[in-house]
């Protein structure tokens, strides 16, 4: 916003940097606004059940979406805003205008990074010629104001802003509005980091409340196990497969009846550290499932340890993003 008043004031190699760097937001939002988030329909359905298996916790099998009437595939939700289920949906951004999703999650990632490094380069930009401004008065004057009182610092800064309103504006709001940038990008990475979404880990919250309460209850499924393939994919792209069945009673008591799913004894669960995320790979699984959404993942035999620990920390990991 500051470029037109101070281009004048910009070295070559700073207006081709500046330019880029203006470009690069821009193309983004594009790219996630205008992509298709992972709309599912009759003609993609079967394409979107063998992305994820059900994990049998927050998403169970079975389950049919009562505007779009079609069963919700593992991870999806249906968005009352673009009044279509999307495959893995994290939120809807209104800033975009659109939701984020299985196929537009990394072009919103890459959109929030993009900005926060062209608001970080616009404050050091901004400040950096208000302060060769400042020189031209006063040879001596640093940008930390050495051999200068607070006062007469403060009232430096008071005259520059003053005399280039426009530069000095947009720098203080982009001082301001960085920290809120990478916060959300930030945020956003440790979603990836504990293999979940922001719709998803709003279900967890909802499970940790039932767990305090005493009234889920967690078992083995076996491994082996014969699908109901009306409901569920023979087979997913996902690596893994749901080693739990994890249930809610209204009366505080096990499951009962015949048609409980699952192999031996309930055991009534007090925390999520105590319940497997299927969908937590491993960081660097993670982001690729993220960003190379057609991944096929590596050997399980080549991640299984990082798998492992994975799997036995990232039910804290989404506990204590829950507390947050």
């Amino acid at each position: 916003m500051f470029l037109p008043p101070a281009w004048q004031l910009l070295s070559t190699s700073r207006k081709v940097t500046s330019v880029a760097l203006l470009s690069l937001p821009y193309i983004f939002l594009y790219a996630s606004a205008a992509r298709d988030p992972g709309y599912i329909g009759l003609e993609n359905h079967s394409q979107a059940m063998s992305l994820y298996p059900y994990d049998f916790t927050i998403f169970h099998p079975g389950q049919t979406c009562n505007t779009c009437k079609i069963l919700k595939p593992a991870r999806s939700k249906h968005c009352s805003i673009c009044k279509r289920c999307i495959s893995k949906l994290d939120h809807h951004c209104i800033f975009i205008n659109n939701c984020v999703g299985y196929n537009n999650q990394n072009y919103f990632l890459l959109l929030l990074w993009t900005t926060g490094v062209l608001t970080s380069y616009a404050t050091y930009l901004g400040f950096s010629i208000l302060s060769d401004e400042v020189r031209k008065e006063i040879p001596s004057w640093t940008i930390r104001g050495k051999g200068f009182t607070w006062s007469q610092f403060a009232n430096i800064w008071a005259w520059v802003l003053q005399e280039y309103t426009r530069i000095g504006a947009v720098t203080l709001l982009c001082l301001l509005t960085t920290p809120l940038i990478f916060g959300l990008l930030g945020y956003h990475i440790y979603l990836i980091w504990v293999g979940t979404t922001t719709n998803e880990s709003m279900k967890w919250s909802d499970w940790q409340l039932e767990m305090t309460d005493g009234y889920a209850f967690k078992r083995s499924l076996a491994p082996h196990r014969q699908k109901d393939e009306s409901v569920e994919p023979a087979w997913t792209r996902w690596p893994v497969e749901s080693q739990q069945v994890v249930l809610r009673t209204g009366d505080g008591q096990p499951p009962r009846g015949p048609g409980a799913i699952g192999t031996g004894d309930w055991e009534r669960v007090w925390k999520l550290a105590d319940v497997e995320n299927l969908y937590d790979l491993g960081f660097w699984d993670n982001l690729a499932d993220v960003f190379l959404p057609v991944n096929a993942f590596r050997d399980r035999e080549e991640v299984s340890p990082q798998a492992s620990r994975s799997h036995s920390s990232s039910a804290s990991e989404t506990d204590a993003l829950v507390q947050q």
